[in-house]
């Protein structure tokens, strides 16, 4: 079964029409074979036997039905299964613990940073505190990172876009980090 958007995009891939209300017509007036709407809300559902019935009778001899070889995908749904592709690798190389590297996290770094932006003395105090919890296991404070994210607390983090980047990795990887903290803290109230 169709509804009214499908049929349309069908019929459009076949070139017999460019007008969805045209296809609305046609199911109000009977030309193609449909169960009326019980709501508005529902709408026409077509069958497909019936839609290619209407379909042939339109398409001139010798001309075959375009089917659904591929289903379109918008520029928003790529980059989508790009950056899921992208963190699934991505996971997939941290869970065997190879990095391109990490930073030493300083806290000048981070004061330095909190200053820039502005912010309070206590959030300076709580990133730090989170920068700490995330290296329990060293020395020192750092972060690893790997191609356009590092790892904070579990979780891959892109490099903060306003903030140099690749070129000063650790300016990229501090303010993305204090922008992590302060959505963090924004919605857990």
């Amino acid at each position: 079964m169709y509804t009214v958007d499908e049929a349309f995009e069908i019929l459009k891939r076949n070139k017999i029409t460019t007008s969805k209300e045209s296809v609305r017509r046609w199911l109000r007036d009977g030309v193609i074979e449909a169960a009326p709407p019980a709501t508005r809300k529902q709408g026409w559902r077509i069958a497909e036997d019936a839609l290619d019935r209407f379909i042939a009778e339109r398409l001139p001899e010798g001309i075959a039905k375009e089917v659904d070889s591929a289903p379109s995908y918008t520029a928003d749904d790529l980059k989508a299964a790009e950056e899921r592709g992208r963190a699934e690798m991505w996971n997939r190389v941290a869970g065997k613990w190879l990095w391109e590297g990490h930073v030493e996290i300083k806290r000048k770094m981070i004061r330095d940073a909190v200053e820039h932006m502005r912010y309070t003395r206590e959030f300076e105090e709580i990133v730090w505190q989170r920068v700490v919890a995330n290296s329990k296991s060293y020395s020192k404070p750092r972060v690893f990172y790997l191609v356009d994210a590092f790892l904070f607390e579990n979780e891959r983090v892109l490099y903060h876009p306003d903030f140099g980047g690749r070129s000063d990795l650790e300016d990229a990887i501090v303010f993305a980090i204090l922008e992590k903290v302060r959505l963090d803290m924004k919605s857990s109230q």
